[in-house]
């Protein structure tokens, strides 16, 4: 089962949170996962993006809102097939006042939805810990997050085994 974190990090926190979400969900047996950082386009591999049952995809958040980056990525990528895949987000923010995390991350949930994605976080379905629409790390609170993000990509992976293992 192929995941493909698609993220935007110029500082290296966004980097870090997408570390964690793909070790959870290599935690999940034949699960094999990619990071792709859209700083640079090269860094998009679409072969590999287009075979993923899952996508998750990570942003900074700015002014409440998605980076302009991955906006871009939405907007302007029409090689990666999104259509019928899982899609989730998580953000990362500097401060936590006014819920931009979560703003950005319904954000991309609206974009995931025009592709075709089918969205999931794991909500409270799965129990505790609750991660209704994806986790959120504030800017030095890393470490108490860690392991949220752990479970959140370790859920992700086992709903694309659920939903596409044949």
């Amino acid at each position: 089962m192929k995941i493909s974190i698609i993220y935007f990090s110029a500082t290296g926190n966004t980097k870090t949170v997408a570390k964690w979400i793909q070790a959870g969900a290599e935690s999940v047996a034949d699960t094999e996962v990619r990071l792709m950082n859209i700083a640079e386009e090269a860094n998009i591999d679409v072969e590999f993006v287009n075979a993923s049952a899952a996508i998750i995809f990570g942003t900074p958040t700015y002014v409440g809102n998605m980076c302009w980056q991955l906006k871009q990525f939405f907007d302007t990528n029409w090689d990666c097939k999104l259509g019928g895949k899982i899609g989730a987000a998580f953000s990362t923010e500097n401060c936590p006042h006014g819920g931009g995390g979560e703003l950005a991350i319904m954000t991309i949930v609206n974009h995931m939805l025009v592709k075709g994605m089918l969205a999931y976080s794991s909500g409270a379905g799965c129990g505790r810990p609750f991660i209704h629409i994806g986790p959120t790390v504030v800017k030095g609170q890393h470490d108490a997050r860690k392991e949220i993000c752990i479970v959140f990509g370790e859920r992700i992976a086992n709903k694309a085994h659920e939903l596409f293992s044949k």
